[in-house]
């Protein structure tokens, strides 16, 4: 069997196990067959609220959130050249969670619809801050990822000098920005699924000229490909993806970073497969991740980015490392 297919039936029964296993445990655990009745019926009774108000919509929602960091992730790698790159690491993330406490904090009574587009501006004017203090010459992988950092970290110390003011209304937030899906319902999913959807399926439709664009803009160029154009658009992918899944689910990062490498390694680099693939892969990884941060130490709920930060902190200074190791060569 070629490897792509094996690569998808496998996360395919990965992703349909942790479904089911998050509609069954939690601190009320409902047996298999109990959630089978639920879901086809509304009884009315405790388990009907469980699963369909509380765990399934949190289900769905992990899986689109690490769909959509996963591919922006991808996205942001093409189209900077940065193996380093992903939307916590660029400030897009800060530059989004900065918004978010804005909005809390001095434009409470704004109508829910500007949310998200307000969002994406802080998560656009993030990122562009960070390309532009980066900008001098040929952007490298190197000076990119200071700029994040640096970014990353002047915003956060702007979002939590908010939170202070903010003083006890400030509690839900603090949790919301180590990244969480706690309390996240049916209206959330609605809030994102057109954002995430569409985002996805254009990141798709754009893969073969990311393949192009691999070769260089020079030779992209040459084969017919708007160069200028396709990285607007990449980077309005990135910024609807992540810029989305922060406005619901706060700061998870490394998931952007760690899948597509993941991937890569397993596929190869054509974006055809990229693209989708790193969309399953962060979907079940983030799946798994929420799944522990339920479950690990009951009754008590831990933020899911404790655990992304965990495995992606360490890999993150290898790729650091290897990065370093190269440029010395």
């Amino acid at each position: 069997m070629h490897k792509k297919y094996l690569f998808f039936l496998v996360l395919l029964f990965i992703c349909t196990s942790l479904v089911i296993v998050s509609l069954m445990y939690g601190t009320v655990n409902v047996p298999f067959n109990r959630i089978v009745e639920v879901l086809m019926s509304d009884d009315g009774s405790k388990a009907r609220t469980i699963i369909w108000d509380l765990r399934l919509p949190r289900a769905i929602m992990a899986f689109l959130i690490g769909a959509n960091l996963a591919v922006s992730g991808a996205l942001m790698q093409s189209m900077t050249k940065n193996p380093l790159a992903e939307p916590k690491l660029l400030g897009i993330t800060a530059g989004a969670a900065t918004m978010v406490v804005i909005i809390e904090y001095f434009l409470v009574s704004l109508p829910y619809i500007w949310f998200s587009p307000l969002v994406f501006i802080g998560a656009a004017l993030g990122g562009a801050v960070v390309y532009t203090l980066s900008m001098k010459g040929n952007v490298s992988p190197v000076r990119l990822t200071l700029a994040g950092v640096a970014v990353s970290a002047f915003l956060h110390a702007i979002t939590v000098g908010i939170l202070i003011l903010l003083g006890e209304d400030a509690a839900s937030v603090y949790t919301w920005l180590v990244g969480g899906l706690n309390g996240l319902t049916w209206s959330h999913l609605m809030l994102i699924a057109p954002w995430s959807i569409i985002g996805l399926f254009v990141a798709l439709a754009l893969s073969s000229k990311m393949n192009l664009l691999e070769l260089g803009d020079d030779m992209a160029k040459g084969l017919g490909v708007k160069v200028g154009l396709l990285k607007i658009t990449m980077a309005i992918l990135v910024v609807v993806l992540a810029g989305s899944s922060v406005s619901v689910a706060g700061s998870i990062g490394f998931i952007g970073l760690i899948v597509p490498h993941l991937v890569r390694k397993i596929l190869g680099p054509d974006h055809k497969n990229l693209i989708p693939f790193s969309a399953l892969t962060g979907g079940c990884i983030l799946l798994a991740g929420d799944l522990l941060a339920r479950t690990i130490v009951q009754p008590i709920e831990l933020p899911v980015g404790i655990f992304t930060a965990a495995i992606g902190c360490p890999y993150f200074l290898y790729l650091v490392r290897k990065q370093g190791d190269r440029h010395a060569k």
